[in-house]
């Protein structure tokens, strides 16, 4: 154990198996391919530096869920495949095996479902939703990511502005210093 609690001394050992050291040890692959990283993802998984990222995120998560609930919004979440359509980028296409010919795409956002959701009288609702662009690879862009969609019919500006401000000053901050502990791999 790592607290150094429990130390036991072998009196016999039978090898029912043997196997190869492992390509990298999970605490010290800073000088590790990200190939290598990707290809045994399990070990790299294991890294302390990475388990707490997936805290955080999970924590930041819970508390936009909590926040935005306690402000009268649903989290609703809407289809990922969907039918294609004109705007911006170009979409992800996945074919369908029962409609031979037919394409469904992967959102580049949630925006196709907004108007049907506001006009059934969903007046407030969110996503914390993955979505997708197929566009070439920048600083400032990749295929898939996470959005937080918040949609409010009625709604004015300034409430808008006073729900978003309340969630950064209860959260955010706080959030903002433990990200900065984080070491992004």
């Amino acid at each position: 154990m790592f607290t150094g609690n429990i130390e036991l001394i072998a009196e016999n050992i039978t090898i029912l198996n043997s196997s190869e050291l492992p390509p990298f040890f999970p605490e010290n692959n800073d000088d590790v391919s990200e190939e290598l990283r990707f290809r045994y993802r399990y070990l790299d998984l294991r890294n302390s530096k990475l388990q707490k990222n997936f805290r955080i995120r999970s924590e930041v998560n819970l508390n936009v869920r909590n926040y935005l609930n306690s402000k009268g919004f649903l989290d609703i979440e809407t289809p990922m495949l969907t039918k294609a359509t004109p705007e911006g980028a170009r979409d992800y296409l996945v074919p369908s095996r029962i409609y031979k010919g037919k394409m469904f795409a992967l959102p580049q956002s949630p925006q196709l479902f907004k108007q049907l959701l506001m006009i059934s009288g969903f007046e407030r609702y969110y996503q914390i939703v993955k979505c997708f662009r197929d566009e070439d690879l920048r600083a400032d862009r990749q295929p898939e990511f996470t959005q937080i969609d918040i949609e409010m019919s009625f709604g004015e500006p300034e409430e808008l502005f006073e729900i978003i401000e309340g969630y950064d000053k209860k959260h955010f901050f706080y959030q903002w210093k433990r990200y900065q502990e984080v070491s992004f791999l």
